[in-house]
């Protein structure tokens, strides 16, 4: 009896290691990025912002244990694509990860796509009014596919990357570039900093943002239903709202 009782503490003792790192492993890797106000990344490495909220609470209602790690922007890309985080909220369209994940069927909101030009610089109306000219990019933002185009050597467009929203309108303002390429809400952050003359922008599209599954994620369609669901039942709840980031 005196044996039963310690050969079932030894066998306690021993798989415990294999029950926590189960444990461990079932927990839905969640992946986010610096993109203020949407994902705030604070100087302490706390994190908060209106994407990382929705993110929160949906997986909470759905009852999803998750672990949350902060990536630069290409980084979180690839990893969609590889599976090494298997969940993000975002935009469709990076080639990283485009065809090898899932999009819930939801939007949960937009997010608008400026370009800024100074003076009497014209507006494009289309990316091929962007031929033949000088743009300035955010490093690792894929634009929904169109940095594809954008460094296309026949297009002829010289693009210059940073990673600071502000250093992009600076240059701007300095006339090393046509036009900044960026979203609305870092933008108006970026210019509450800066008075530039006579600078106007144009709306070049809206994308859609989505909950996103790494397809190499196990269960990976009935995660992205249950996400959905739960998210749709907020909605309904009023906890949560469609956020329309619209002029």
């Amino acid at each position: 009896m005196l044996f039963t009782h310690r050969f079932s503490a030894l066998l306690i003792i021993a798989l415990s290691p294999l029950f926590f790192n189960n444990s461990h492993a079932n927990k839905l890797k969640v992946g986010i990025i610096d993109f203020p106000p949407f994902y705030i990344i604070n100087d302490a490495g706390s994190s908060s912002g209106v994407f990382l909220n929705i993110l929160k609470k949906t997986l909470q209602h759905a009852k999803l244990d998750f672990n949350l790690d902060i990536y630069p922007t290409k980084r979180l890309y690839r990893n969609l694509g590889t599976g090494e985080t298997q969940l993000f909220l975002g935009i469709k369209g990076p080639a990283e990860y485009n065809k090898k994940v899932l999009y819930s069927t939801t939007a949960v909101s937009q997010i608008q796509m400026r370009v800024y030009a100074i003076g009497d610089t014209p507006l494009p109306l289309a990316k091929e009014d962007i031929n033949n000219h000088r743009i300035i990019t955010m490093r690792g933002y894929s634009y929904g596919g169109l940095i594809n185009y954008f460094t296309d050597p026949k297009k002829n467009i010289e693009v210059t990357s940073t990673t600071k929203h502000l250093s992009s309108f600076l240059m701007l303002k300095n006339n090393r570039a046509d036009y900044v390429i960026n979203y609305k809400q870092p933008s108006e952050m970026a210019l509450a900093n800066i008075k530039i003359p006579d600078l106007k922008y144009s709306s070049f599209y809206d994308a859609k943002i989505h909950f996103i599954v790494s397809k190499s994620t196990p269960n990976a369609e009935q995660i992205l239903d249950k996400l959905e669901q739960a998210y749709l039942e907020l909605i309904d709840l009023g906890e949560l709202e469609y956020i329309t980031n619209d002029d």
